[in-house]
C-alpha cells in the first residue's frame, strides 16, 4: 500500500487495519525526522530521507519517505512525490512477479533506487568544489566565501543523514530484526555499501570545503599583505622628502641657504637624488614590488 498525501480516512487504516503503534504514526506524520528504525515486534517501522529533485550543491534537500515492513506486507507513507516508490511500482506493475519475492525484497528496491538518486548529486558536489577551489586562486570574493559556507552547510547536512541510515542498513543488511529474510539482507548489504561510499565522500569533501575555505583566506591575507607592503614602501620613500621638504619650509632669517637663488632646484634635486637611492636600495634587496607585479 502506498500513501501518498493521505487523507485522514486513510490515516484512519494505518490504524484501524494494521493497527500501527502511535508513536510510529506520530513519527511518519511529523514533518521533519531523523532517519531511525524501529522494531514493533509485528512490523518495522523505516523512516529514510530520499534526494529532493530539486536539491542542488548549494542547498540539500530531501523528502521523508516512512515505511512499514510486515510479515506479508509493506506499507508506504509520505507527504511528497517519491521517486524510489514510483519506481518500484513501476517495476512492479511490469512484473508482477516481482511480489511473490516478499515485502523485504520490495524493501530493498525501493532502498536501492533511493540511494543510487544520491549518486548524481555526489557528482555534482565534487564538480562544484572543483569550481571553488579554482575560483579561490583566480578571484578570491565575497561571493565565493558565500558559496564556501553554503557547500560546507549542505555537506553537513548530507553527512547527518547518509550516517544515520548507514546505520539503518547496517541493522538491517546483519538480519538483526526478524522480519529480515536472509535473501533480503543479503541485497540490503549491497544498499548499505552504497551508503558507505556515500559517506566516505561526504566526509572527504567536507575536508576538500574546508581546505578550499583555508586556501580563500590565505589568498587574501597574502594580497593584503602585498597591498600594505606596497603602501608602506610608498610611505618610506616620501618620508625623507616630507623631512626636506620639512627642514625648507622653515622660514627662518639665518638660515643659510634661505636668500640662496638656486636653493629651490637644490631642494628638489636633494629630494630626487634621495628617492632614487632609496627606490634603488628597494629594488636591489627585492622589498619593493608595484601594483601588477
Amino acid at each position: 500500500m502506498d500513501l501518498t498525501g493521505p487523507s485522514r480516512d486513510e490515516l484512519d487504516i494505518l490504524t484501524a487495519v494494521f493497527h500501527f503503534h502511535p508513536l510510529a504514526l506520530e513519527d511518519c506524520e511529523a514533518r521533519r525526522h531523523n532517519p531511525k528504525v524501529d522494531d514493533y515486534g509485528s512490523f518495522l517501522f523505516i523512516l529514510t530521507h530520499g534526494v529532493h529533485p530539486e536539491s542542488s550543491a548549494r542547498e540539500f534537500r530531501t523528502r521523508q519517505l516512512a515505511l512499514f515492513l510486515g510479515p506479508d506486507y509493506i506499507v508506504s507513507f509520505h507527504r511528497e512525490p517519491s521517486r524510489s516508490v514510483e519506481a518500484t511500482l513501476e517495476s512492479i506493475r511490469k512484473n508482477p512477479r516481482l511480489m511473490a519475492d516478499g515485502p523485504g525484497m520490495l524493501l530493498y528496491r525501493m532502498l536501492d533506487f533511493q540511494m543510487d538518486l544520491y549518486l548524481p548529486l555526489m557528482e555534482n558536489f565534487q564538480k562544484r568544489i572543483d569550481e571553488i577551489e579554482k575560483a579561490c586562486f583566480e578571484a578570491a570574493t565575497p561571493a565565493i566565501l558565500r558559496d564556501v559556507f553554503d557547500l560546507r552547510k549542505a555537506l553537513v547536512r548530507l553527512r547527518r543523514f547518509s550516517g544515520h541510515q548507514r546505520e539503518i542498513l547496517l541493522r538491517l543488511s546483519r538480519r538483526e530484526f526478524a522480519l529480515i529474510d536472509e535473501r533480503s539482507a543479503i541485497y540490503l548489504r549491497d544498499v548499505y555499501d552504497h551508503l558507505v561510499r556515500i559517506t566516505d565522500l561526504a566526509d572527504s569533501f567536507r575536508d576538500l570545503v574546508a581546505g578550499a575555505l583555508e586556501a580563500h583566506l590565505s589568498v587574501v591575507s597574502n594580497r593584503t599583505n602585498e597591498i600594505m607592503r606596497v603602501l608602506t614602501v610608498i610611505t618610506t620613500l616620501f618620508m625623507p622628502l616630507t623631512l626636506i621638504a620639512g627642514i625648507y619650509g622653515m622660514n627662518f632669517q639665518d638660515m643659510p641657504e634661505f636668500h640662496w637663488r638656486r636653493g629651490y632646484l637644490f631642494a628638489y634635486g636633494l629630494m630626487v637624488v634621495v628617492a632614487a637611492a632609496m627606490y634603488y636600495f628597494f629594488r636591489r634587496r627585492g622589498i619593493f614590488r608595484g601594483p601588477g607585479r
